[in-house]
């Protein structure tokens, strides 16, 4: 199966994004672009050629056609769709075996489940996009997460507000990793007769506790909010994640506290609360225990760095 394997620090530089509709008797004109095309299939079918090879697309299909291939329409069909016309610094069409594309983003996934929330940029690999040449994403809620997602590029495009451009940029490169998200988990199912549903659980838990770490969290509330048993969902994330649920809350916490004492001019106690701590003593007993030194010490640390 082919993939380009595209290196996700660099925004591609898209020359246009719409949508449209192609009605018989049109079909595409031959010729050789010069640049990436993604199509979207939204309604219809679109009937093409690619050096030879033919492509049947339809609702739900996603392919990018090569800048160094020659395509062409071969049936006149109707088909709504969107097109991205972009180009890459960094894009490498390779061949590769669905399987072990799958098992390598399933790994970097659970790698990244595992990390330390907040982690520096550059502390774990998140450079690369196996991105499918051709796939179909079955799931709705993807495929209408994908057109939102080229809805708001379209937007940008035609915006007059300046760096416009980039961020159309950002919503395509969003787009493409998320078309290679929806690859990696439907190829673990596939192969693997199911994704595991701890995985969707610890997720949700993860994501629950990064916008909710200021709350007064105990087990029995996140047995309300995720409607089970606390030692069952501590068990399961200590697996995926390889620390219970409170470590990697306190990691949470410990991260925002960080981050306030290097940015603002808050009181520590003040601090404390923000992140979930109303008692100032306990607030400060845990900052030391995880990051080494008292909140006092560490805002002093960062004064004589930047000095």
């Amino acid at each position: 199966m082919e993939f380009y394997k595209i290196n996700a620090q660099m925004l591609p530089k898209v020359n246009f994004v719409d949508e449209t509709e192609i009605r018989p008797p049109y079909v595409h004109r031959k010729r050789r672009a010069g640049e990436q095309i993604l199509y979207f299939i939204r309604h219809g079918e679109m009937h093409l050629l690619e050096d030879g090879k033919p492509l049947i697309l339809k609702p739900g299909d996603v392919c990018l056609l090569d800048k160094d291939r020659t395509h062409e329409g071969t049936k006149a069909t109707t088909c709504n769709y969107y097109y991205v016309h972009f180009m890459h610094g960094e894009m490498e069409l390779v061949d590769a075996k669905e399987e072990e594309v799958a098992r390598q983003q399933f790994e970097r996934r659970r790698k990244a489940m595992a990390k330390e929330p907040c982690e520096p940029y550059g502390s774990y690999d998140e450079s690369k996009i196996w991105l499918p040449k051709y796939w179909h994403i079955k799931k709705i809620t993807d495929q209408i997460h994908i057109d939102e997602l080229i809805k708001q590029a379209i937007a940008e495009d035609y915006s007059t507000f300046e760096n416009h451009k980039i961020l159309c940029a950002c919503r395509i490169q969003e787009a493409l990793i998320e078309i290679a998200r929806c690859f990696a988990t439907a190829e673990r199912e596939r192969t693997a007769g199911g994704f595991p549903e701890s995985y969707y659980k610890v997720q949700k838990i993860q994501e629950w506790l990064n916008a909710s770490y200021a709350a007064d969290i105990s087990g029995e509330r996140l047995e309300e909010e995720f409607d089970g048993n606390f030692d069952y969902m501590n068990r399961i994330f200590k697996r995926v994640t390889g620390q219970t649920i409170f470590q990697y809350l306190t990691a949470v916490r410990m991260e925002h506290a960080k981050r306030l004492i290097a940015q603002t001019t808050m009181h520590t106690g003040v601090i404390g609360q923000e992140v979930g701590y109303p008692d100032e003593y306990y607030f400060s007993k845990v900052f030391k225990r995880n990051v080494g030194m008292s909140p006092r010490a560490y805002a002093d640390s960062l004064s004589k760095n930047k000095s």
